[in-house]
Formats: structure tokens, sequence, C-alpha cells
């Protein structure tokens, strides 16, 4: 924010709003920080195989990150969430019951 008519005419609850936001997007920062460390080790992972053989854990990147799932899970395409239809199913059962006793 750069234009200060605009600073000075914000009431204390908006400025400390913009200061928690501020505060919120460091701390998303610094745990994109801390996640990329978390999948640089993961990435070099190994196992044992065999008589002292290690092997790398993730020998692609599509078995360390798979894209086309999360993709699927945003828009839907994917298997729907069990919990997301257990709600749906109960709510379509109490629509039933309030017409059967409205009509």
């Amino acid at each position: 924010m750069s234009d200060f008519v605009e600073i000075d005419r914000m009431t204390l609850y908006q400025y400390n709003m913009r200061v928690k936001a501020y505060q919120l997007r460091k701390v998303d920062g610094e745990r994109d920080i801390y996640l990329q460390a978390w999948a640089n080790r993961e990435v070099k992972a190994t196992k044992e195989q065999g008589r002292g053989k290690r092997v790398l854990v993730y020998r692609d990147f599509g078995k360390f990150f798979n894209h086309e799932k999360y993709v699927n899970q945003i828009l839907n395409k994917g298997i729907e969430d069990p919990k997301s239809l257990a709600i749906v199913e109960i709510m379509k059962r109490q629509k039933e019951r309030r017409e059967t006793t409205d009509g």
C-alpha cells in the first residue's frame, strides 16, 4: 500500500487486519521453505535392497509427486470424498422427511 491518503483513511481494525494478513503471508512463506527442505530430504531417501545395496525410494518424479491426482482432486474429477457423500445422503433423507411431514 503506497497511497498515504488511503492509509490515513483506514480504521484501526482495518490496519490490524492488514498487519495480520502480512504476518500470515510470512508464515506461509516460512512453511514453503520448510516444505521444500522436507521434499529435498524425501527425494534423496534410499532403501536397502539386497546385501548392502541401497537404491532410491523414488526412481522417477511421478512416484514422488502425482500431479494428476492433485489436479483431479481440485477439479473434482476423481473419486468423491466419502465424508461428502455421506453428508449429501443425510441431507437427502432430511429433505425427504420434511416433504413427507409437510405434505
